[in-house]
C-alpha cells in the first residue's frame, strides 16, 4: 500500500445507515384485510400508498411509497406451509431512499408504532467519498486474494471483498463501487441530484449479514458512532485510511452457545478431570525414565483401533518389532562408522 496520506475530512460526502431489515410482524395485521386486494394492488394507508406484490417463499409483500419512491416493505411468511425448513419470519426492509429522504426519528416513529420489532436481519453502512474510484482502490487498498472487480471500458466499476473461509461469508460482505455511474444508470437524477454536482463519487459499503446483523438491537443501529467503530473494524483489513476515524474495537461475532443437561456437564467434568490426572501421572512416570505408553502396552490397555494400526496381536509381537528395529539399527550404526573395515572384509572372503 501506498504511504500516500489521504484527508477524508476534506473528501467525505456522507456517512450513513444504507439499508436496514428487522425481522417483526405487524400489530394489527386486519389493517391490511380492509385493503381490496382482489380487484386492486393498490392501497392507502395513512400517509402511504401501498401495494401488494407477489415474493419467494413469502405470502405476499407490502410496499410503503410517498411520492412515488418506496420507502418499506413488509415481507409476510407463509404460515403452516407445507414442507418449508425454517420457521415463520416476516420481516420489514428500510430502503436507502428512506434513509434519503427522512430522519432517523421519522423512520423510527413509523417501525415502532406499526411493529413488533425483534432482532436485526440485515443492515448496511455507507460511506460516500468525493474521490476518483481508482485511484482510491490503487493507492489505498490492499491487493489480497479475497477480492473480485468489474471493469467497463478498463475502468474500474465495482470492487468485492470477502472472507477466504465461505463460512464467514455469511457475516459481511464489502463493495466499492462507482456511485455516480450508479445513479446515472438507475436514473436516480432527483433522488441524488447533490451527488451529481461532483466530479467523482465512490461509495465504500460494508453490509452485514444476519448472522452478524442479529447480535444488535434494531436502535442500535441508529447510532453513529456505533456505525462508525464497526466500519472501520471490519474495513481495517483492507484498509488503513480510517485510521483518524474515533474508534473503539468492537466485534458482532458471538461464538454459539453450547447448551448441556446437568447430567452431561457433570459427566464432562469428571473426563476432564480425570485425563488431567492421567497425564500427570504420565509425566511422572516419565520423569522416572519409564514410557508411560510401554507400561500401557505391557498391561495391554490398548483399543482394538490401535492394535490393528500398530500390525500386533499381542504384547509379544511388539517387542519382537522393537527388538528387530533396534537390531537394524546397530548394524546400520556399525556399518556407518566402520565402511571401509566391512567392505574389506566382504573382499577378503570373496563375497565380492
Amino acid at each position: 500500500m501506498t504511504k500516500n496520506i489521504l484527508k477524508l475530512n476534506k473528501i467525505i460526502h456522507h456517512f450513513w445507515l444504507d439499508h436496514l431489515e428487522i425481522f417483526w410482524t405487524f400489530k394489527d395485521e386486519k389493517l391490511f384485510d380492509k385493503l381490496d386486494f382482489d380487484n386492486s394492488n393498490y392501497g392507502e394507508f395513512n400517509d402511504y400508498i401501498i401495494e401488494k406484490h407477489q415474493a419467494p417463499k413469502y405470502a405476499y409483500k407490502i410496499t410503503f411509497k410517498q411520492d412515488n419512491y418506496t420507502l418499506f416493505a413488509y415481507y409476510k411468511w407463509k404460515e403452516k406451509a407445507e414442507k418449508q425448513p425454517v420457521a415463520t419470519k416476516d420481516y420489514i426492509t428500510i430502503y436507502s431512499t428512506a434513509f434519503k429522504l427522512l430522519e432517523y426519528e421519522e423512520i423510527l416513529g413509523f417501525i415502532e408504532h406499526y411493529l413488533t420489532l425483534k432482532h436485526c436481519r440485515r443492515f448496511d453502512i455507507c460511506l460516500d467519498l468525493r474521490f476518483e474510484i481508482n485511484e482510491l482502490l490503487n493507492n489505498y487498498f490492499e491487493k489480497i486474494k479475497t477480492w473480485r472487480e468489474f471493469k467497463k471500458s478498463w475502468k474500474i466499476e465495482t470492487r468485492y471483498y470477502w472472507e477466504m473461509k465461505n463460512s464467514k461469508n455469511k457475516r459481511q460482505l464489502i463493495r466499492v463501487y462507482n456511485k455516480k455511474l450508479d445513479i446515472l444508470e438507475k436514473r436516480k437524477f432527483n433522488l441524488y441530484w447533490d451527488y451529481l454536482l461532483f466530479e467523482n463519487m465512490t461509495r465504500v459499503e460494508l453490509e452485514i449479514r444476519q448472522e452478524l446483523a442479529k447480535v444488535r438491537n434494531y436502535n442500535d443501529v441508529f447510532d453513529n458512532k456505533l456505525l462508525i467503530w464497526i466500519f472501520k473494524n471490519y474495513l481495517y483489513k483492507y484498509t488503513k485510511i480510517f485510521e483518524e476515524f474515533p474508534w473503539e474495537k468492537i466485534t458482532l461475532y458471538r461464538a454459539p452457545k453450547v447448551k448441556l443437561d446437568d447430567e452431561l456437564y457433570q459427566s464432562l467434568v469428571y473426563k476432564t478431570k480425570k485425563e488431567e490426572r492421567f497425564i500427570s501421572s504420565a509425566k511422572t512416570i516419565f520423569n522416572l525414565w519409564f514410557c508411560p505408553i510401554r507400561v500401557l502396552l505391557c498391561e495391554w490397555y490398548i483399543k482394538e483401533k490401535t492394535r490393528l494400526a500398530l500390525w500386533i496381536e499381542k504384547i509379544e509381537d511388539l517387542i519382537n518389532k522393537e527388538k528387530k528395529l533396534i537390531d537394524r539399527a546397530f548394524e546400520d550404526r556399525y556399518f556407518r562408522e566402520n565402511t571401509e573395515k566391512v567392505l574389506s572384509n566382504f573382499y577378503k572372503y570373496g563375497k565380492f
